[in-house]
């Protein structure tokens, strides 16, 4: 694939199902909405996806003014669809804020729709009181850059990512890893943005579960269903990066299976009679654990297992650079 086809492709000629809107994006594994952001029909696995560490070259400097025509606004408009078009207009602003910078840094790396949206109102209020803008504590990953562009680009991007892992621990699937990777943040410049951003959020009384459902109202087996759906979302992401996608689907499928078989509302299986051998762990950790059952299973060594862990370090796993071998033993015992 040639670099100038590595862009994404608006394509006009299509609605969304959900909003109407005909801003339709060609992304890298998806067709998805640019004004709602929902993800519709899936472009196949074998898609030539090129991660975002894999691009040279510039990158667009504002993606949303690049669509080639202003959000339109109408009396019946959704209010993201207001709100979307409020950020088009400040991000093509000739003067941007501090708050702006950052999230354009988000935008042009890929951030789309609700979630830019959502993105934005954690930045505006981190920022309400221009603590992001005067806050000069140091950086690791400043002590490498010179200049004084590149680091003020470094700072607006550790806020950046810190904002997007804050809503992807809040069931609001981002690519943060890999756009992390892209942009060679430094993990403890990461964690303490997170940190500050989050303490400057709950002393305004903001309430960090930023994602709009209810899921307070929903039964234990939905809200089981919802988390182990989202964290095997993101386990495909990497797989796919380290595999491929052909592998990851097929690695994922026969996670889902055992998840089923272990009496885990996933997949086929509707019991609300949890007992099985992720009965007490953490969806995170449940949907990992799966994922390495189901590696064994087919084959995989455990190079390709610890490489994974690498990439995604799940609390309550070490073991799996030490006693891996063990564990693979015993594995047939347990089905």
């Amino acid at each position: 694939m040639c670099e100038s086809d590595r862009e994404n492709r608006i394509i006009n000629n299509r609605n969304c199902i959900e909003c109407g809107s005909n801003i339709i994006e060609i992304g890298n594994t998806h067709y998805h909405c640019v004004i709602c952001g929902i993800q519709l029909e899936s472009l196949g696995y074998d898609t030539s996806y090129i991660f975002p560490s894999e691009i040279k070259g510039p990158r667009r400097t504002n993606k949303i003014s690049d669509l080639g025509s202003q959000i339109e606004v109408k009396k019946n408009s959704p209010s993201f669809v207001r709100k979307l078009s409020i950020i088009q207009n400040r991000l093509s602003s000739n003067k941007i804020s501090y708050a702006d910078k950052i999230i354009i840094e988000a935008e042009v790396a890929g951030v789309s729709g609700l979630l830019l949206i959502q993105l934005t109102d954690i930045i505006d209020l981190a920022n309400s009181t221009n603590k992001l803008t005067r806050n000069r504590d140091g950086m690791v990953g400043l002590k490498t850059l010179d200049d004084n562009k590149d680091k003020s680009q470094y700072r607006c991007r550790v806020y950046a990512a810190a904002a997007l892992e804050i809503l992807n621990r809040n069931l609001n699937a981002t690519e943060v890893l890999m756009i992390v990777d892209s942009w060679n943040i430094e993990k403890n410049d990461l964690i303490k943005a997170i940190k500050f951003i989050k303490k400057i959020l709950l002393s305004l009384g903001h309430d960090l579960l930023v994602n709009h459902h209810s899921y307070e109202l929903d039964s234990h087996d939905v809200y089981r269903n919802r988390n182990l759906n989202f964290q095997l979302e993101q386990f495909t992401d990497h797989l796919a990066e380290i595999f491929g996608f052909s592998y990851a689907r097929v690695i994922i499928d026969l996670a889902i299976e055992i998840l089923a078989d272990n009496g885990e509302p996933i997949g086929e299986c509707n019991s609300s009679d949890i007992d099985g051998k992720f009965r007490n762990l953490t969806p995170q950790r449940a949907a990992m654990e799966s994922i390495i059952d189901s590696m064994i299973l087919s084959g995989f060594n455990d190079d390709a297992i610890q490489s994974l862990y690498a990439k995604v370090p799940v609390p309550g796993l070490k073991w799996i650079n030490s006693r891996l071998g063990v564990y693979r033993r015993s594995l047939p015992e347990n089905f």
